[in-house]
């Protein structure tokens, strides 16, 4: 019993097994009962054939004009035993001990201690008997038979393996499907194509787009509320932040310029979360521009000239790294504004996370990949405290405050609308851990190279890293951006 539960069990984890397991036993029934049926037919035949063999040879005996005075043995006794057959005149001294009366036809004697198939003809010169053993007749026939069974049960392991493989052929459309499903991002809701899905498989893949259909629309009215939510508290917050900042005039005791100056942080903490609820509703809602070739590094540059204030403040020495003997990276397909804002977001956690008075590096390079695809990769390094190799996994996900964004008060935002907008843009985004210390954020995508082909799968990233990105020189940086 045991072993046909594990079999069961082995059947019950794949479609294809229990499809195989039932397809083979109903192949071995089918065959075994073929067998048998094929077994008896070849059996009765080959007797039937044996005993034609008797009546052709009385029949030859007889033709040949000459009986025999007592018995004649066929010289096919001297080749084969099998065929040995005994001739002989009834009532004749000698031969086997039959019955002088013995009607013409088929008997089954028993004489000389062995048990005889007999044919008797009658001519006019008597009775003539042609004999056989019947166990020498019954191994011939069984060997016969047993010949038949051969094509069949080779046959039936061969139908075994084709029915796998018509099973796999089968299947491929869901494996496609699954293919297709397990390819998309998170993003991608939209259904699933009906052309060429077989005819079984039209309702599931009905009930997957349904349900496809039920999440984005859930998804779109929590993108709805999140970006309401945002639209009205930055109304009230402006309002409080101005009239705070109008009390920041007025004379008042030291311990209440020390409160006001506590809330204007707060609301300016507050304010920058509800910045960022927007962005990250905006980037969810999926790509806003029309897309078109665009310099990363050129972007890169607009970035660092926007936030070398802030670089200024915490006295980051802050700049792009560049290669004199390097080629130009290559240009890819993207929304400017979209990529501004994720490489913005990049660069303003560097600089948020990094030591004061420490660095933040920035590099854009390209390179091509195995299989002969061009990749652009955009590189921000700090030497901040890094991200615990635990807590990558999830530094993605939305509202997610990792250790350091305690220490920062981060709103677990930033690295959540970067994963967005990516997705958007067809790139990835990597986290690592550099090996000197700090965070590197990479976010690659596709380049338009001259010989890039279409659109492939993102480089693998290395151990130690987590997906949704001292130089020879150093420019775009003003000589007063703290390097």
């Amino acid at each position: 019993m045991k072993p046909l539960q594990t079999l069961r069990h082995w059947a019950g984890q794949s479609l294809l097994r229990r499809l195989w397991l039932s397809t083979t036993l109903m192949v071995a029934l089918v065959g075994a009962c073929t067998g048998a049926v094929s077994y008896a037919l070849g059996y009765v035949e080959a007797n039937r054939l044996q005993d034609v063999q008797l009546r052709q040879v009385a029949a030859l005996v007889h033709a040949g004009g000459q009986m025999p005075d007592a018995t004649l043995l066929t010289r096919a006794a001297e080749v084969d035993q099998d065929a040995r057959i005994v001739v002989q005149r009834l009532g004749a001294p000698g031969g086997l001990p039959l019955p002088a009366g013995l009607a013409p036809g088929m008997h089954v004697l028993r004489a000389a201690g062995q048990e005889w198939r007999v044919f008797v003809r009658r001519d006019p010169g008597g009775l003539i008997a042609a004999a056989q053993r019947t166990d020498l007749r019954s191994d011939a026939a069984a060997d016969s038979a047993q010949r038949t069974l051969v094509p069949l049960l080779a046959l039936i392991p061969l139908l075994a393996l084709l029915a796998t493989l018509v099973l796999r052929r089968a299947l491929r459309p869901v494996l496609r499907l699954a293919a297709q499903v397990d390819a998309r991002s998170e993003l991608r809701l939209e259904p699933l194509p009906m052309v060429d899905v077989p005819r079984e498989l039209v309702p599931f893949v009905a009930s997957i787009n349904g349900l496809l259909e039920r999440v984005r629309m859930l998804r779109e009215r929590e993108r709805r509320f999140l970006a309401d939510a945002a639209h009205e508290l930055r109304t009230p917050i402006a309002a409080l932040t101005l009239q705070a900042e109008n009390l920041d005039h007025v004379e008042l005791p030291r311990e209440a310029r020390q409160r006001l100056q506590g809330m204007l942080g707060g609301l300016a903490r507050t304010r920058a979360v509800v910045d960022q609820l927007l962005s990250l509703a905006r980037a969810q809602s999926g790509p806003a521009g029309q897309a078109r070739p665009v310099e990363p590094l050129e972007v890169l540059r607009h970035v660092l000239e926007d936030l070398l204030p802030l670089a200024r403040q915490r006295g980051i020495d802050i700049g792009i790294e560049r290669d004199p003997g390097a080629p130009a990276p290559a240009p890819i397909l993207a929304d400017p504004t979209q990529l501004y804002t994720l490489l913005r977001n990049a660069v303003d956690n560097a600089l948020r996370y990094a030591r004061p008075g420490g660095r933040v590096d920035l590099r854009c390079h390209s390179r091509t990949e195995a299989d002969g695809a061009c990749w652009t990769h955009v590189d921000i390094d700090d030497d901040g405290p890094g991200i615990p190799e635990a807590q990558l996994p999830q530094a993605f996900e939305a509202f997610n405050r990792l250790h350091r964004d305690d220490q920062e008060g981060g709103s677990g935002l930033g690295l959540a609308i970067m994963s967005s907008i990516a997705a958007n843009l067809g790139g990835v985004v990597r986290l690592s851990n550099r090996a000197q210390g700090g965070l590197r954020v990479r976010y690659s995508q596709r380049g338009l190279a001259p010989d890039a082909g279409a659109p492939g799968p993102a480089p693998a990233g290395a151990p130690g890293e987590a997906l949704s990105g001292r130089r020879p020189a150093r420019d775009d940086a003003p000589p007063d951006a703290g390097g």
